[in-house]
Protein backbone atom coordinates (compact mmCIF):
# COMPACT_ATOMS: atom_id res chain seq x y z
CA UNK A 1 0.00 0.00 0.00
CA UNK A 2 2.96 2.47 0.34
CA UNK A 3 3.72 1.46 -3.87
CA UNK A 4 3.28 4.20 -5.69
CA UNK A 5 3.19 2.58 -9.43
CA UNK A 6 1.24 3.35 -12.49
CA UNK A 7 0.87 7.31 -11.34
CA UNK A 8 3.16 10.61 -12.02
CA UNK A 9 3.91 12.13 -8.73
CA UNK A 10 5.53 16.28 -9.17
CA UNK A 11 8.21 17.17 -6.60
CA UNK A 12 8.14 20.42 -6.92
CA UNK A 13 11.93 22.19 -5.32
CA UNK A 14 13.74 18.60 -6.64
CA UNK A 15 17.34 20.10 -6.48
CA UNK A 16 19.68 21.09 -3.75
CA UNK A 17 20.33 17.45 -1.81
CA UNK A 18 17.72 18.52 0.48
CA UNK A 19 14.55 17.34 1.18
CA UNK A 20 13.12 18.00 -2.25
CA UNK A 21 16.00 15.67 -3.77
CA UNK A 22 15.11 13.03 -1.13
CA UNK A 23 11.56 12.93 -1.83
CA UNK A 24 12.46 12.10 -5.81
CA UNK A 25 14.67 9.25 -4.48
CA UNK A 26 11.88 7.89 -1.84
CA UNK A 27 8.87 8.19 -4.98
CA UNK A 28 11.54 6.90 -7.24
CA UNK A 29 12.38 3.33 -4.84
CA UNK A 30 8.66 3.46 -4.35
CA UNK A 31 7.57 2.75 -8.04
CA UNK A 32 6.15 6.59 -9.07
CA UNK A 33 7.32 8.10 -12.29
CA UNK A 34 8.72 11.57 -11.09
CA UNK A 35 8.54 15.15 -12.52
CA UNK A 36 11.10 16.69 -10.64
CA UNK A 37 10.91 20.74 -10.82
CA UNK A 38 13.45 23.37 -10.26
CA UNK A 39 14.21 26.46 -10.54
CA UNK A 40 18.16 26.55 -11.44
CA UNK A 41 20.09 24.56 -13.45
CA UNK A 42 22.45 23.19 -10.71
CA UNK A 43 19.22 21.72 -8.75
CA UNK A 44 17.84 19.86 -11.92
CA UNK A 45 21.47 18.26 -12.15
CA UNK A 46 20.98 17.34 -8.49
CA UNK A 47 17.75 16.01 -9.51
CA UNK A 48 18.88 13.99 -12.44
CA UNK A 49 21.50 12.06 -10.70
CA UNK A 50 19.06 10.45 -8.55
CA UNK A 51 16.70 9.60 -11.04
CA UNK A 52 19.25 8.68 -13.44
CA UNK A 53 18.90 4.56 -13.39
CA UNK A 54 15.54 4.53 -15.28
CA UNK A 55 15.64 8.42 -17.05
CA UNK A 56 12.72 7.04 -19.47
CA UNK A 57 10.39 6.70 -16.25
CA UNK A 58 10.80 10.06 -14.98
CA UNK A 59 11.20 13.99 -16.24
CA UNK A 60 13.49 16.99 -14.66
CA UNK A 61 12.39 20.47 -15.86
CA UNK A 62 14.04 23.61 -14.99
CA UNK A 63 11.20 26.10 -14.32
CA UNK A 64 10.84 29.18 -11.74
CA UNK A 65 6.97 28.32 -9.90
CA UNK A 66 6.90 32.01 -8.64
CA UNK A 67 5.80 32.32 -12.20
CA UNK A 68 2.12 30.45 -13.76
CA UNK A 69 2.61 30.72 -16.94
CA UNK A 70 3.04 27.20 -19.04
CA UNK A 71 3.15 25.28 -15.82
CA UNK A 72 -0.51 23.80 -17.17
CA UNK A 73 0.59 22.77 -20.12
CA UNK A 74 4.08 21.36 -18.60
CA UNK A 75 1.50 19.12 -16.28
CA UNK A 76 -0.25 17.94 -19.49
CA UNK A 77 2.36 17.25 -21.71
CA UNK A 78 4.46 15.11 -19.07
CA UNK A 79 1.53 13.40 -17.73
CA UNK A 80 0.46 12.21 -21.81
CA UNK A 81 3.85 10.45 -21.55
CA UNK A 82 4.28 9.38 -17.97
CA UNK A 83 0.92 8.64 -17.05
CA UNK A 84 -1.71 10.80 -14.84
CA UNK A 85 -0.77 13.06 -12.01
CA UNK A 86 -1.79 10.97 -8.86
CA UNK A 87 0.52 13.20 -5.90
CA UNK A 88 2.57 16.62 -5.71
CA UNK A 89 5.00 17.62 -3.23
CA UNK A 90 5.50 21.30 -3.05
CA UNK A 91 9.20 21.83 -1.32
CA UNK A 92 10.00 24.90 -3.14
CA UNK A 93 10.38 27.67 -0.08
CA UNK A 94 12.75 28.12 2.94
CA UNK A 95 14.67 31.29 4.38
CA UNK A 96 18.40 32.41 3.09
CA UNK A 97 20.19 33.70 5.85
CA UNK A 98 20.86 36.55 4.58
CA UNK A 99 16.85 37.33 5.03
CA UNK A 100 17.54 36.91 8.79
CA UNK A 101 17.16 40.56 10.24
CA UNK A 102 17.13 41.97 13.42
CA UNK A 103 13.89 43.69 14.69
CA UNK A 104 11.03 43.89 12.48
CA UNK A 105 10.83 47.69 12.70
CA UNK A 106 14.27 47.53 11.08
CA UNK A 107 14.38 49.63 7.74
CA UNK A 108 13.80 47.64 4.64
CA UNK A 109 11.92 44.59 7.07
CA UNK A 110 8.68 44.89 4.14
CA UNK A 111 10.95 43.97 1.43
CA UNK A 112 12.37 41.36 2.81
CA UNK A 113 9.06 39.92 4.41
CA UNK A 114 7.41 40.45 1.12
CA UNK A 115 10.16 37.90 -0.58
CA UNK A 116 9.58 35.61 2.40
CA UNK A 117 6.03 35.69 2.12
CA UNK A 118 6.07 34.88 -1.45
CA UNK A 119 8.66 32.49 -2.00
CA UNK A 120 6.53 30.23 0.67
CA UNK A 121 3.43 30.50 -0.87
CA UNK A 122 3.18 31.24 -4.40
CA UNK A 123 5.06 28.37 -5.65
CA UNK A 124 2.85 25.72 -3.67
CA UNK A 125 -0.71 27.66 -4.65
CA UNK A 126 0.74 27.29 -8.62
CA UNK A 127 1.85 23.86 -8.55
CA UNK A 128 -1.35 23.26 -6.47
CA UNK A 129 -3.87 24.54 -8.62
CA UNK A 130 -2.17 23.11 -12.11
CA UNK A 131 -2.43 19.37 -10.30
CA UNK A 132 -5.80 19.59 -8.97
CA UNK A 133 -7.01 20.83 -12.24
CA UNK A 134 -5.62 17.53 -13.60
CA UNK A 135 -7.00 15.51 -11.21
CA UNK A 136 -10.68 17.05 -11.29
CA UNK A 137 -10.51 16.14 -15.11
CA UNK A 138 -9.41 12.72 -14.56
CA UNK A 139 -11.62 11.72 -12.48
CA UNK A 140 -9.20 9.60 -9.82
CA UNK A 141 -8.60 12.31 -7.51
CA UNK A 142 -5.23 12.70 -5.70
CA UNK A 143 -2.89 13.53 -2.91
CA UNK A 144 -1.01 17.09 -2.15
CA UNK A 145 1.31 17.74 0.12
CA UNK A 146 2.54 20.74 1.11
CA UNK A 147 5.80 21.37 3.06
CA UNK A 148 5.38 23.93 6.40
CA UNK A 149 7.41 24.12 9.38
CA UNK A 150 7.55 24.19 12.99
CA UNK A 151 7.80 28.26 12.24
CA UNK A 152 4.53 28.58 11.00
CA UNK A 153 2.85 26.99 14.95
CA UNK A 154 5.41 29.03 17.10
CA UNK A 155 6.93 32.56 17.21
CA UNK A 156 10.12 33.26 14.44
CA UNK A 157 11.95 35.89 15.86
CA UNK A 158 14.13 37.57 13.06
CA UNK A 159 12.73 35.70 10.39
CA UNK A 160 8.82 37.60 10.62
CA UNK A 161 8.13 36.74 7.01
CA UNK A 162 9.06 32.94 6.63
CA UNK A 163 7.11 31.98 9.99
CA UNK A 164 4.09 34.10 8.84
CA UNK A 165 4.13 32.03 5.37
CA UNK A 166 4.36 28.66 6.75
CA UNK A 167 1.49 30.18 9.22
CA UNK A 168 -0.12 30.79 6.13
CA UNK A 169 0.27 27.56 4.23
CA UNK A 170 -0.89 25.80 6.80
CA UNK A 171 -4.09 27.40 6.25
CA UNK A 172 -4.25 27.12 2.57
CA UNK A 173 -3.53 23.27 3.07
CA UNK A 174 -6.61 22.88 5.06
CA UNK A 175 -8.47 24.90 2.87
CA UNK A 176 -7.84 23.52 -0.30
CA UNK A 177 -8.38 19.92 1.48
CA UNK A 178 -12.17 21.11 1.70
CA UNK A 179 -12.32 22.88 -1.10
CA UNK A 180 -11.10 19.61 -2.87
CA UNK A 181 -12.06 17.23 -0.97
CA UNK A 182 -15.24 16.25 -3.40
CA UNK A 183 -13.30 15.73 -6.10
CA UNK A 184 -11.47 12.84 -3.80
CA UNK A 185 -8.21 15.53 -3.79
CA UNK A 186 -6.42 14.93 -0.33
CA UNK A 187 -4.18 18.37 0.86
CA UNK A 188 -2.02 17.55 3.74
CA UNK A 189 1.22 19.02 4.96
CA UNK A 190 4.66 18.07 6.48
CA UNK A 191 5.82 20.22 9.33
CA UNK A 192 9.64 19.61 9.49
CA UNK A 193 11.80 20.38 12.87
CA UNK A 194 15.41 20.73 12.69
CA UNK A 195 16.52 18.66 9.79
CA UNK A 196 19.80 17.80 8.80
CA UNK A 197 20.65 18.53 4.87
CA UNK A 198 23.50 18.53 2.90
CA UNK A 199 22.24 21.30 0.22
CA UNK A 200 24.20 22.21 -2.17
CA UNK A 201 25.12 26.01 -3.52
CA UNK A 202 22.85 27.16 -0.26
CA UNK A 203 23.79 29.50 3.37
CA UNK A 204 23.43 27.14 6.03
CA UNK A 205 22.36 28.28 8.92
CA UNK A 206 24.00 26.18 11.62
CA UNK A 207 27.76 26.35 11.91
CA UNK A 208 28.78 23.01 12.55
CA UNK A 209 26.72 19.91 13.76
CA UNK A 210 25.93 19.19 17.15
CA UNK A 211 27.14 16.21 19.50
CA UNK A 212 24.60 14.05 21.18
CA UNK A 213 25.55 15.41 23.99
CA UNK A 214 25.35 18.89 23.05
CA UNK A 215 22.86 20.80 24.93
CA UNK A 216 20.98 21.65 21.68
CA UNK A 217 19.92 17.91 21.50
CA UNK A 218 18.29 18.55 24.51
CA UNK A 219 15.28 20.95 23.03
CA UNK A 220 14.51 17.20 20.80
CA UNK A 221 12.58 14.61 22.78
CA UNK A 222 14.18 12.06 20.54
CA UNK A 223 18.02 13.59 21.37
CA UNK A 224 18.33 13.70 17.61
CA UNK A 225 17.99 16.16 14.64
CA UNK A 226 16.04 14.39 11.40
CA UNK A 227 17.07 13.77 8.34
CA UNK A 228 15.90 14.53 5.04
CA UNK A 229 14.32 10.97 4.99
CA UNK A 230 12.40 11.12 7.85
CA UNK A 231 10.25 13.97 5.71
CA UNK A 232 10.69 12.02 2.58
CA UNK A 233 9.15 8.91 4.73
CA UNK A 234 5.84 11.35 5.92
CA UNK A 235 5.55 12.70 2.33
CA UNK A 236 5.15 9.05 1.14
CA UNK A 237 2.55 8.26 3.62
CA UNK A 238 0.62 11.38 3.02
CA UNK A 239 0.51 10.36 -1.11
CA UNK A 240 0.43 6.36 -0.80
CA UNK A 241 -3.48 4.58 0.22
CA UNK A 242 -2.53 4.02 3.64
CA UNK A 243 -3.57 7.74 4.22
CA UNK A 244 -6.67 7.38 2.07
CA UNK A 245 -8.87 9.12 4.70
CA UNK A 246 -6.77 12.42 5.79
CA UNK A 247 -6.58 15.93 4.66
CA UNK A 248 -6.59 18.72 5.68
CA UNK A 249 -4.12 17.67 8.60
CA UNK A 250 -0.57 19.14 9.87
CA UNK A 251 1.39 16.09 10.49
CA UNK A 252 4.81 17.11 13.04
CA UNK A 253 7.85 15.89 12.01
CA UNK A 254 9.87 16.75 14.42
CA UNK A 255 10.93 14.79 17.17
CA UNK A 256 7.93 15.68 19.80
CA UNK A 257 9.45 19.47 19.88
CA UNK A 258 6.47 21.20 19.41
CA UNK A 259 5.30 18.77 22.28
CA UNK A 260 7.85 19.68 24.42
CA UNK A 261 6.59 23.20 26.81
CA UNK A 262 9.51 26.04 25.97
CA UNK A 263 9.35 26.95 30.09
CA UNK A 264 11.23 23.15 30.52
CA UNK A 265 14.59 23.19 31.22
CA UNK A 266 17.93 20.89 30.04
CA UNK A 267 15.65 17.80 32.38
CA UNK A 268 12.37 18.93 30.89
CA UNK A 269 11.67 19.94 34.37
CA UNK A 270 9.31 23.40 34.64
CA UNK A 271 11.91 26.10 35.41
CA UNK A 272 9.22 27.26 37.48
CA UNK A 273 8.59 24.26 39.57
CA UNK A 274 11.89 25.40 41.71
CA UNK A 275 11.52 23.85 45.30
CA UNK A 276 14.65 21.65 46.17
CA UNK A 277 13.09 19.17 47.00
CA UNK A 278 10.63 17.90 44.41
CA UNK A 279 13.51 19.15 41.97
CA UNK A 280 15.76 16.63 43.61
CA UNK A 281 13.11 13.93 43.32
CA UNK A 282 12.23 14.86 39.82
CA UNK A 283 15.27 14.83 38.15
Amino acid sequence: MLQLENGLYVVAGAGGGGIGTQVCATLAAAGAHVLALDRDEAGCATARSILSADPDAHAVVQVDLMEEAGIDQLFAETQARLGPIRGLVNVVGGMPSADLAAPMLDDGELGRFDFLMRLNLVPALIASRAAARLMRDQGQGGSIVNTASGSGHVSMAYGAGYGAAKAALMNLTRTMAVEWGPMNIRVNAVSPGSIRTETVGRGKLAGGEPGPDDPAMRTIPLRRRGTTRDIANGALFLLSDLSSYITGQILDIDGGTMARPSFNDAYDVSVFMTAPALRARLT
